[in-house]
C-alpha cells in the first residue's frame, strides 16, 4: 500500500468520524430544543389551568379563585418569568374577583398592574380591554358616572374589541354590553343610546359570545334588567315584560345543575323578579298576557329549589327577602347592602314600617356594608330614618348629615356625567357636520376624478382620432406623391423610347429593344402599384439560395452592347431568407439599370456575408458606367423628389426600377430581421456600385 493511498484513508476517516459527530450534535440539539419547547408548553399548560380555574370560580367561591390566581402568578415568577399573558390573565382574574367581593381597592390595585403593563405580549390589548371595563364597573360603584361612561365610549370608538376573536374577546365584548347595560339601567334615570336597540343587538350577538355558565347567566341578567326598565315606558310593556321574564327563566334552566349552581346568580334572579312584581308602571293587563311564563317561574322554582314560592301570602316580598337570605350567605357586601335596601324598601311602600325596621337594622350589625357604594349607603340612611331605626336624636342628625353629603355627592357626580354626555353630544354633533362636510367634498373628489379620468380618455380618443386622420392624411400626400411620381417617372422612362418609336428609320433590332424596354418600364409600374397598396402583391418568405436567383436574372437580362459589355454573376454559396420572386425582380432591375447606363466595361453581380454584420447577406451590382453626382445619389430610391435628369442623357435618374427596388426592400426589413436596405455608392465619369443586404437563412434551414 502506498503512502498516498494510506493519507487518502486517513484522511477520508477523519471526514466520516467529523460527520458522525455533525450530525450526533445537530440530533442532540433538536431533542434538547423538543424536550424544551415540551416542558415550556407543560409550564404554560399549569398556569392556564391555574388561571382557568381562577376564573370559572370567581363569583361561586371567590377565595379559591385568589387562591389560584396568586398559584399561577408564584408558578411564572419562580418557572416562567417571560410568560406574560399567564400574568395579565392572573392580574385580571384578581381584579375580577376582588370586585365581587367588593374588595374595590384591591380590584382597583390589579386593575392599574394590568394597565401600567408596558412588554409585549400577544393578549396585551385585549387583557387591557378586560381591565378598563373592571375598572369602569368600579366607578359606577363609587357614582363616577361620566367617568365609567368615558371608559365604555373610549373603547367603543377605539375598536379594540373588532381586532380578534376567541375566549379573551368574547369575554370582553360581552363584559362591554353588561357594563353598558348596567351603566344605562341602573345608574342612569336616562340613558344616551337607544334603549331598545342596543338589547336587541346584544340579543343578536348573545349566541356567538359564550364564554362560560357564569358569564352566560350575567349576560342573560344584563338582557333581564335591561327590558324590565324599558317596561316603565314603553307601550310594548307586556313585550318587554315577557323578554325580561324569559332571560330570567333561561337563568334558572341554566343553574339546575351542581356544577352550574350559583348563590350569586340566583339571588340576582330572585331580586329582578322581586322588581318587576313591585313595579307599580306595569300593569296588571301586561301581567295577565304574561301570566303563563310566571306560572311556569314559579312551579320551576318550587320544583328545582323546594321553595313552594307562590304559598307565600306576598309574592313579592317572598321573591326579594329569598334573595336578601342568599345574598347573605354571599361574600358580597355590595349585593348585600343592595339585597336588604331593596327588600327594605318595598316593606316601607306597603307599609310594614316594623319589617322594613328590621332589614335596615340589619345594616346596622354589619360594619362591611358601609362605604361600598355611595347609592346604596344613601339609601341605608334613608331608610333607617324612614323606618324609625335611630335610637337617639344624635343618632338622627348623624345619620341626617351624613344621608345629606352622600346625595350632594351622587348629585354632583351626576352633574358631571351630564355634562360629560352634553360635550359628547355636541361633539357628535360637530363630528356628523364634519362627516357631512368629508363626505361632500369626498363626493366632489370623486365626480372630479371621474370627470378628469372622462376628459383624459376623451382627450387619448382625440388623440387617436387626430393620429388617424394624420396618418390617413399621410397616406393621401404619399398617394398623390406616388400618382406625381409615377407620371413624372412615366413621363421621363418612356419619352425616349417614342423617340426612338417615332423615328422611321430605326432599325428593326433596336425597335426589338426599345420596345422590350418600354415592357419591361410597365411591368415595373404594374408591380411598384402591387407593393405600394396595403392589399397589393403577398410577400411570401422562404429560403432562397442566391445562386438560382443569379440564374434566374441572367437568362432575362439584354446585353445590347455584348462586344463592348461584361456581364458577370459570381458565383455564391450564399441563402438567404427572402420572397424569390421579389428578390429577382430588384436584382433584375439593377442589372438592367446597369446594363442600360454602361456602353463599355463591365457590370459583375456579386453577393458575401455582410462584413458589419453577420446575420445579412449583402449582395452588390457593381459597373463601370457614367456614374452620378452626390445629389442625385442622395436622391435615388426616393418618391418624393422630382426627377432630375442627369446632365448626361445617360444619367441614372430615378426611374420606376430604382423605386420598385425600394419597396421590394423596405417589404423584406419588415417582414424578416430589421435591418436590411439598398444604397448606391457612385462617382461621375467612373461607376456605380449598387448594394442590397437581406436576412442570412440560419444554417438548420439551409440543410
Amino acid at each position: 500500500m502506498t503512502f498516498n493511498h494510506q493519507y487518502t484513508m486517513k484522511r477520508n476517516l477523519r471526514l466520516a468520524v467529523l460527520l458522525l459527530l455533525a450530525v450526533v450534535a445537530a440530533f442532540t440539539a433538536l431533542s434538547c430544543k423538543k424536550e424544551f419547547n415540551k416542558e415550556d408548553a407543560r409550564k404554560r399548560a399549569v398556569v392556564d389551568g391555574l388561571n382557568k380555574t381562577s376564573f370559572i370560580t370567581r363569583i361561586r367561591d371567590g377565595n379559591a379563585s385568589i387562591a389560584n390566581a396568586h398559584s399561577a402568578l408564584r408558578f411564572i415568577n419562580d418557572s416562567m418569568p417571560k410568560y406574560d399573558n399567564g400574568r395579565l390573565r392572573a392580574w385580571n382574574n384578581l381584579a375580577t374577583t376582588f370586585f365581587f367581593q367588593a374588595s374595590h381597592d384591591s380590584s382597583m390595585y390589579y386593575v392599574d398592574k394590568v394597565l401600567a403593563y408596558e412588554g409585549k405580549c400577544e393578549n396585551k390589548e385585549v387583557e387591557q380591554v378586560l381591565a378598563r371595563l373592571i375598572k369602569a364597573r368600579l366607578l359606577q360603584r363609587k357614582c363616577d358616572i361620566a367617568g365609567s361612561y368615558q371608559i365604555l365610549y373610549d373603547i367603543d370608538h377605539s375598536g379594540a374589541l373588532d381586532k380578534g376573536k376567541g375566549f379573551l374577546y368574547n369575554l370582553a365584548k360581552s363584559e362591554y354590553y353588561i357594563t353598558t347595560t348596567t351603566l344605562n339601567y341602573h345608574y342612569r334615570t336616562q340613558s344616551i343610546y337607544a334603549q331598545a336597540d342596543l338589547l336587541t343587538k346584544m340579543e343578536e350577538l348573545k349566541p356567538s359570545l359564550s364564554v362560560d355558565f357564569s358569564e352566560d347567566m350575567s349576560f342573560n341578567y344584563a338582557l333581564a334588567y335591561g327590558y324590565s326598565s324599558l317596561c316603565d315606558k314603553s307601550d310594548k310593556q307586556a313585550e318587554y315584560l315577557a323578554k325580561s321574564l324569559q332571560y330570567c327563566m333561561e337563568n334558572f334552566k341554566l343553574m339546575n345543575s351542581a356544577d352550574k349552581y350559583s348563590i350569586y346568580h340566583l339571588a340576582d334572579t330572585y331580586q329582578l323578579i322581586g322588581f318587576l312584581l313591585a313595579n307599580e308602571a306595569i300593569t296588571s293587563e301586561s301581567w295577565e298576557k304574561n301570566s303563563e311564563i310566571m306560572d311556569e317561574i314559579c312551579e320551576y322554582i318550587s320544583d328545582t329549589y323546594q321553595y313552594d314560592i307562590c304559598a307565600q301570602p306576598d309574592l313579592t316580598l317572598a321573591f326579594l327577602s329569598e334573595s336578601t337570605n342568599l345574598f347573605w350567605q354571599h361574600d358580597d357586601p355590595y349585593q348585600r347592602l343592595g339585597a336588604i335596601i331593596a327588600t327594605g324598601r318595598y316593606c316601607l311602600a306597603i307599609g310594614d314600617t316594623a319589617l322594613a325596621h328590621d332589614y335596615f337594622s340589619e345594616a346596622l350589625f354589619d360594619s362591611t356594608l358601609f362605604d361600598v357604594a355611595p347609592k346604596f349607603e344613601a339609601r341605608l340612611y334613608e331608610g333607617l330614618l324612614t323606618s324609625g331605626c335611630a335610637e337617639s336624636d344624635e343618632e338622627v342628625a348623624q345619620w341626617t348629615s351624613r344621608l345629606i353629603e352622600l346625595l350632594n355627592y351622587i348629585k354632583q357626580n351626576e352633574r358631571a356625567d351630564f355634562e360629560l354626555q352634553r360635550e359628547l353630544d355636541e361633539m357628535r354633533r360637530h363630528n356628523t357636520i364634519n362627516s357631512i362636510f368629508i363626505s361632500a367634498l369626498a363626493l366632489l373628489a370623486i365626480t372630479l376624478t371621474i370627470t378628469l379620468i372622462l376628459l383624459r380618455k376623451r382627450k387619448k380618443a382625440l388623440q387617436r382620432e387626430t393620429e388617424q386622420l394624420q396618418l390617413a392624411k399621410q397616406q393621401d400626400v404619399e398617394r398623390i406623391a406616388n400618382v406625381e411620381t409615377c407620371l413624372s417617372v412615366l413621363r421621363h422612362d418612356i419619352t425616349p423610347f417614342i423617340s426612338y418609336l417615332q423615328n422611321d428609320n430605326l432599325p428593326d433590332e433596336l425597335k426589338r429593344e426599345v420596345t422590350g424596354q418600354l415592357i419591361r418600364t410597365f411591368e415595373n409600374i404594374k408591380n411598384w402599384t402591387n407593393l405600394s397598396i396595403p392589399s397589393g402583391l403577398q410577400f411570401r418568405c422562404s429560403t432562397v439560395p442566391l445562386q438560382e436567383v443569379f440564374d434566374q436574372v441572367a437568362t432575362s437580362i439584354n446585353n445590347i452592347h455584348p462586344d463592348q459589355l461584361t456581364l458577370t454573376f459570381t458565383p455564391t454559396l450564399c441563402v438567404v431568407r427572402g420572397d424569390r420572386q421579389l428578390l429577382e425582380i430588384m436584382l433584375r432591375n439593377l442589372v438592367n439599370n446597369a446594363v442600360q447606363h454602361t456602353e463599355q466595361g463591365s457590370v459583375t453581380v456579386a453577393a458575401e456575408e455582410y462584413g458589419d454584420d453577420d446575420r445579412f447577406v449583402e449582395v452588390t451590382v457593381n459597373d463601370t458606367g457614367c456614374g452620378m453626382s452626390d445629389e442625385e445619389v442622395e436622391n435615388l430610391f426616393r418618391t418624393d423628389k422630382k426627377i432630375r435628369p442627369s446632365g448626361s442623357e445617360e444619367g441614372y435618374g430615378t426611374g420606376f426600377g430604382l423605386i420598385l427596388c425600394r419597396y421590394i426592400i423596405k417589404k423584406h426589413d419588415d417582414k424578416t430581421l430589421r435591418g436590411c436596405r439598398i444604397w448606391a455608392e457612385s462617382n461621375e465619369g467612373k461607376g456605380s456600385v449598387f448594394h442590397f443586404i437581406v436576412e442570412k437563412a440560419k444554417p438548420q434551414e439551409t440543410e
